[in-house]
């Protein structure tokens, strides 16, 4: 192929993830929600999950059970912050980057990069040590959820029937089952 490029010989931006149709709200339970840091109330959507390349859904994955925080409507189990073995790593990677660019010698071109990383990276490290040290413990998930009672309602927080008792209480109503 003349004057053209290869695919391979390019960088190529890929977009994907996953479209839910059909929501349906199918099962409510007490939690512990890690983003809000309380106890709470969660609400399961069923949906039909699709995979898509670039908007155009590809890979009809299925039903799927998605458990939401009913006061944010984060996922309730997954943490918004980032755990602390990759801040210990984050900080071990700025000290060897403060010692391998106060080792180099300076170059005569781009001297301000050198300076820049030279005194970037140890504020940095600095910075990060200091939010590590001070960082409150935030409640672990196991010890958070023992504080959490089972749901007990008997009447659908969603169209306001009677739930009938069963193997799981249901709403005849609605169809939510409560956990």
């Amino acid at each position: 192929m003349s004057g053209g490029r290869f695919l391979a010989d390019d960088d190529m931006l890929l977009i994907h993830g996953a479209y839910h149709f059909w929501p349906k709200v199918v099962a409510f339970r007490n939690d512990f929600c890690l983003t809000c840091q309380a106890p709470t109330r969660s609400i399961a959507v069923r949906t039909f999950d699709v995979g898509h390349i670039f908007w155009v859904p590809i890979l009809p994955v299925g039903l799927w059970k998605h458990w939401r925080c009913a006061k944010c409507a984060q996922e309730p189990h997954t943490s918004p912050t980032t755990r602390p073995f990759f801040k210990w790593a984050g900080l071990c990677i700025l000290v060897l980057l403060s010692i391998t660019f106060w080792a180099a010698p300076l170059e005569t071109s781009d001297v301000w990069i050198s300076w820049l990383f030279r005194l970037g990276a140890p504020a940095a490290s600095v910075g990060l040590v200091w939010h590590l040290l001070r960082a409150p413990k935030r409640a672990s998930l196991r010890q958070a959820m023992k504080s959490v009672g089972p749901a007990n309602d008997a009447i659908c927080p969603f169209c306001q029937t009677p739930l009938m008792a069963g193997a799981r209480w249901f709403c005849p109503g609605c169809g939510v089952t409560r956990y």
